[in-house]
C-alpha cells in the first residue's frame, strides 16, 4: 500500500484549504478597506484565478476518503460505501491503483448501484462477488461493530 500517495494527497489538500482560507479573508479584508469595485479587489480575483482549482478531482478524492477511512477505523478492508458518478469511475479506480489497493468492497446500497458495478468493471476491476463486512460504528458516543453486506472488486 501506498502510504507516501494518500501523505501527499493530505498535506496537498491541507495546503489548498489552508491558502483559500487566507485568500477569502484577504478579499473581505479588500472589501472592507477597498470596496468590491476596486483595483485591489480585481487584483485579487485574478490571484484568486491563478490559485487554480481543487488539486484532485473527485473521484480522486473519493479514493482518498476510502484510504483515510480504513486508516482512521483500523480496518482491515477498504470500504467504498458511496456513490460514484459516471465522471468520477476513472480518476477513482486510478488512484486506486497508485494507492497500491487492489480490492475494495462497496457496500452502497441505492438504487444506482448497478451502474456503479458497471462503472467499475469498465474501468478494468473484476466483482469478485458479494462479501460481508465488519466495521465500527459510532452512535451516540458509543462505538460498536456492525455488519454490512457489499460486493467485493478486486482492482486489476
Amino acid at each position: 500500500m501506498n502510504d507516501s500517495y494518500f501523505e501527499e494527497m493530505t498535506f496537498r489538500c491541507a495546503a489548498y484549504e489552508r491558502a483559500k482560507k487566507e485568500r477569502a479573508e484577504r478579499k473581505q479584508q479588500i472589501a472592507e478597506t477597498h470596496g468590491y469595485n476596486s483595483p485591489e479587489m480585481d487584483a485579487w480575483y485574478a490571484e484568486d484565478k491563478a490559485a487554480g482549482p481543487y488539486p484532485y478531482s473527485a473521484g480522486e478524492m473519493k479514493a482518498y476518503w476510502v484510504f483515510k477511512f480504513r486508516r482512521e477505523n483500523d480496518a482491515d478492508e477498504f470500504e467504498m460505501s458511496d456513490y460514484c458518478w459516471d465522471k468520477e469511475f476513472h480518476d477513482f479506480v486510478e488512484t486506486l491503483r497508485k494507492l497500491g489497493i487492489t480490492e475494495f468492497t462497496i457496500t452502497n446500497h441505492s438504487t444506482a448501484l448497478m451502474e456503479n458495478i458497471y462503472g467499475f468493471i469498465a474501468e478494468g476491476c473484476t466483482m469478485e462477488g458479494t462479501h460481508t463486512i465488519t466495521k465500527k460504528a459510532r452512535r451516540w458516543a458509543a462505538e460498536d461493530y456492525e455488519q454490512v453486506m457489499g460486493i467485493r472488486f478486486k482492482v486489476n
